[in-house]
């Protein structure tokens, strides 16, 4: 079960050599929120990104995930799910049987053959990928391709969700449906932090952190951000 404030970050500094990526960052995620992080390229999105999913260690500063330290990655790998921006499935496979293959991964290893049948449907039922289950992966289209991906995280059920631009190289209308399917993800009770450059869909997050050369400038409403 998730606290209220899922992720805490405080003074997140990050060094690559001498170039300091992120900058001082201190913010804290609310559960069940939909949160964009926004910036352009070289902003330190997916730096920051990946500093407070506890896939990268900062070089100051710390982060909490449900208040046990990032540091702690046995303690904290089951509550995080991470889609990097490149794909993380195998195409040659079918989309059901890819599934299958990261359920077998994720879960226990006794875990019941009906258990994860009942894992890989839902996941197709909730990512609308039903009809495509015996395709491909290779054969799909940009879009559905992501929703695999993302689907392989959902698997395990994580409350806490982190995706790297997710919505790149999709056509408006791809982008937009797949901003809604994560926004109604949230919605049921799971809190999701994504990347993007993009700010058609910025009224579909509950709060947005705006990222300019390593330094967050914005980190609040949605609604206020043209303000």
């Amino acid at each position: 079960m998730l606290t209220d404030y899922p992720v805490i970050a405080r003074h997140l500094t990050y060094k690559a050599g001498f170039k300091t990526i992120i900058e001082n960052v201190s913010l804290v995620l609310k559960k069940n929120e939909f949160v964009g992080l926004i910036g352009g390229s070289g902003s330190g999105k997916t730096t920051l990104l990946t500093c407070l999913n506890g896939y990268r260690e900062p070089d100051d500063g710390q982060v909490f995930v449900n208040s046990i330290s990032s540091k702690d990655r046995k303690q904290i790998r089951h509550l995080v799910g991470y889609v990097p921006q490149d794909d993380i499935v195998h195409r040659t496979l079918t989309v059901e049987r890819a599934l299958h293959y990261a359920c077998l991964l994720r879960l226990a290893p006794d875990t019941p053959e009906d258990k994860i049948e009942y894992q890989v449907g839902k996941v197709l039922y909730h990512l609308d990928l039903r009809e495509h289950r015996k395709k491909k992966i290779k054969a799909l289209s940009g879009g559905q391709r992501k929703r695999v991906s993302i689907g392989v995280e959902l698997l395990h059920s994580p409350p806490l969700f982190f995706l790297d631009e997710p919505t790149a190289g999709l056509d408006p209308s791809l982008e937009r449906q797949l901003m809604r399917l994560l926004a109604s993800l949230a919605e049921k009770g799971r809190t999701i932090l994504l990347t993007t450059h993009l700010m058609q869909n910025v009224s579909l997050f509950d709060a947005l952190i705006f990222v300019h050369r390593g330094r967050v400038i914005y980190f609040g409403p949605s609604s206020q951000i043209m303000d």
